[in-house]
């Protein structure tokens, strides 16, 4: 094979990681600057703070001790209080407390009194006249702005040819505007100072006073408009405002000093960044040949297998990897397909495996039985154990409100239950569907006292749960606790017994094998009331409800089984149909149309109750049959003779269903189906019919009043005879003999 995939890998990898390394190195400077500038940013903020705390306290020390003097020192209080020759021995008392200052704070240039009583100024141990001093301007200045304490910068000039100092200079009063102390300090001494603590060739310090005049430029006079300060020295990092003097102090790094310090380190990492690409592109390369070559094994190999079991099959080395991923897919497909197959089987395995356990199909060793329950990952079965059996009640309802998709889903949910509730009381269960209406499960009971009382909450826990979520009952039968597998049958035995009570003792219960009470089954009293029932029947005599009744109070005293109270039913069938079969073909066809569509209905009951409703609708219709059947034999003959004697006595008013009944000796419900049945129509109907029959006749045979009509064919009330023939006829009777 070419390298034609190793090209491509190569191609697929390499600008991906070129991408990856140039934005990582970007990040990374982007990173490392702004670290650069945060650092910095950080050490220009503690150098504003240093210079402006170390020009604080120089500046208040001094003016602290200035004002200390001027309030304590008695020379130099004495200085302002003298005049005349007293004057020159104040001025060496001045000197002494002037060069004593200077000693302490080496900062100080120069110091000069003001004394306004004789306006002179006393500097350098002489006095002159304030006209002559050179810094007579900013005396005059500053004894009109009596406020100012400390100002600058400012040029001074001891004496008038010497070349001026840059000075801050601080102006102190003395009590009652009797003069000034003025104090200068040597800007460049103060400078030096500050600069000892940064680097200038990196870092700038400015330092402005109150009108905006930068102290390091020459500064400016106090009162007079400040420019803007120069910005050109570099970026500001940080600027403190001092609270004693007003002032304001900038630090920050000169202009191309921070990108030349950054540069130092950049061409470092930009060699290092270099040497890292191509050591990772020598690795990306080695790593792509080295990966590739178990690609390219299994290619060879997959081709290899594939020509031999489909030698037609096309391949093109140009897509190697479709033909990887297309080989995979069908491989997860067929490893899928027989998952979902080995699912199923063990699922039917399980099922048979339980099957032939409770049945007694097969019979297991005890390593055959724990390999069993191993292979299915059921607990060992070396404890004790029961079998439940969940009967779902009235199953044909059941499977008339659901689909089968529907029976299936709730079937799953009440086994689902059974298992959460088991395990909620800290035991296991083994639950199948063995049959369509019941669930068989194994249930383990713990080796304890409290084993029966857990199995009993279990159920009673089932049973609840199945009421709250379900809209049907069940019903549960129990087997005695067994302790082998022989034991575990019996027990299925039991459990199935037991729900065979459930037609006398009821539905939505548990019902123990323990609890079945012994029944009566009493075959003689049972055959008694069995005959004495069909015999009423046979007769039609309305006492066989009382015998009916009677049946079903004994089965019901008697606790019998389901099986038990089909035998009965069946043996109560057996004698109605000897006796029927005694009697004629009439009554042979009524017992059939009854008890033919009643036998398959017998198979579906599940209590003693339905039992009952079913046998009573159908002995119940039977017995009007009977009834019927033996009146219409005994009074057929006198149908006739009671239709002519209505014919004959029509016009008789007080003819009624009730007074041919007495004439007759037949009941009158009984007289009034006998016309219905053999005549085909009412009394009452067949009564008016032939009055206005008669009456029409007699309406076209004679000229008698319609009244005088009515009357004679039986009819004492007019408005009722007109409405009857209103209603027979259609029309009045009087529009009647109008239209013949």
């Amino acid at each position: 094979m070419n390298n034609s995939w190793f090209r491509r890998l190569l191609l697929s990898y390499l600008p991906v990681f070129f991408i990856v390394t140039t934005i990582l190195f970007i990040i990374f400077f982007q990173v490392f600057n702004e670290q650069n500038r945060r650092e910095a940013l950080k050490a220009n903020e503690f150098l504003a703070s240093q210079v402006t705390q170390y020009l604080d306290n120089s500046l208040r020390s001094i003016d602290f001790k200035v004002l200390r003097d001027i309030l304590t020192n008695p020379n130099l209080k004495n200085y302002y209080s003298v005049t005349g020759s007293e004057d020159v021995y104040a001025g060496i008392q001045a000197v002494q407390v002037i060069d004593e200052l200077k000693i302490e704070y080496p900062l100080i240039d120069s110091i000069y009194l003001v004394r306004y009583n004789d306006d002179t100024v006393f500097s350098n141990g002489k006095a002159v006249p304030i006209e002559e001093f050179p810094d007579a301007a900013f005396i005059k200045d500053s004894r009109a702005a009596a406020t100012q304490k400390w100002v600058g910068a400012r040029s001074f000039k001891a004496f008038p040819t010497v070349e001026g100092k840059q000075v801050i200079t601080l102006i102190r009063g003395v009590g009652n505007g009797t003069g000034l102390v003025v104090v200068n300090v040597d800007l460049p001494t103060l400078q030096k100072s500050i600069m000892q603590m940064y680097d200038p060739e990196f870092t700038f310090v400015n330092i402005f006073n109150r009108s905006g005049g930068n102290l390091w430029d020459g500064g400016m006079q106090d009162g007079i408009t400040a420019v803007s300060p120069k910005t050109d020295s570099g970026e500001v990092f940080s600027e403190f405002t001092s609270s004693y003097s007003g002032w304001k102090v900038q630090t920050g790094l000169n202009n191309g000093k921070i990108v030349k310090f950054t540069l130092q380190f950049y061409n470092i990492w930009l060699v290092f960044a270099v040497v890292v690409v191509l050591i990772g592109v020598v690795w990306v390369i080695y790593v792509t040949r080295r990966n590739y070559k178990p690609i390219q094994q299994i290619v060879t190999l997959i081709e290899t297998v594939a020509s031999q079991k489909q030698p037609g099959m096309g391949y093109t080395k140009d897509n190697e990897f479709r033909f990887i991923q297309t080989t995979l897919e069908r491989m997860i497909d067929q490893t899928k397909q027989y998952q979902e197959e080995h699912e199923e089987n063990l699922i039917l395995q399980k099922k048979y495996f339980f099957q032939e356990l409770l049945e007694g199909t097969r019979d297991f060793t005890g390593s055959e039985l724990t390999a069993e329950m191993a292979k299915f990952k059921l607990p060992q079965l070396e404890d004790r154990w029961a079998v439940i059996v969940v009967e779902i009640d009235q199953y044909s309802r059941f499977l008339e409100e659901y689909h089968a998709q529907d029976q299936s889903l709730l079937k799953f949910v009440l086994s689902s239950i059974l298992q959460e509730s088991a395990r909620q009381e800290g035991t296991e269960c083994w639950a199948e569907w063995i049959s369509d209406q019941r669930l068989y499960a194994i249930v383990w009971i713990p080796g304890t006292e409290m084993g029966e009382e857990t199995e009993r909450r279990l159920l009673s826990g089932y049973l609840d749960r199945v009421g709250q979520y379900l809209n049907f009952t069940v019903t549960i039968g129990i087997g005695r606790v067994a302790v082998d597998v022989r034991g575990l049958r019996a027990s299925l035995k039991e459990a199935v017994h037991a729900l065979e009570y459930k037609a006398v003792l009821g539905m939505n219960r548990i019902i123990s094998c323990g609890e079945v009470p012994t029944s009566t089954n009493d075959v003689y009293e049972f055959l008694k009331t069995i005959s004495l029932l069909v015999q009423a029947m046979r007769l039609s005599d309305e006492v066989w409800e009382t015998h009916f009744e009677r049946l079903f109070e004994q089965i019901r005293e008697s606790v019998l089984s389901r099986q038990e109270i089909m035998n009965t039913v069946q043996l109560l069938f057996q004698h109605y149909n000897r006796e029927f079969a005694e009697l004629s073909q009439d009554y042979q066809e009524r017992w059939a149309a009854v008890f033919t569509p009643l036998l398959p209905r017998l198979e579906v009951w599940e209590t003693l109750d339905d039992l009952r409703d079913l046998c009573w609708k159908g002995f119940r219709e039977l017995a009007q049959q009977m009834q019927t059947l033996h009146c219409s034999r005994k009074h057929r003959s006198h149908i006739l003779e009671i239709r002519k004697y209505i014919e004959q006595n029509y016009n008789n008013p007080e003819l009624s269903l009730n007074y041919l009944s007495d004439l007759f000796d037949i009941n009158p419900k009984y007289l009034s189906k006998l016309f219905k049945d053999e005549i085909g129509e009412k009394f009452v109907d067949l009564l008016i019919s032939h009055r206005i029959e008669k009456a029409k006749q007699l309406m076209l045979e004679t000229d008698k009043a319609i009244q005088e009509i009515s009357e004679e064919v039986g009819y004492t009330n007019y408005n009722s005879f007109n409405r009857a023939f209103k209603n027979v006829v259609g029309v009045a009777p009087s529009d009647y003999r109008k239209a013949m």
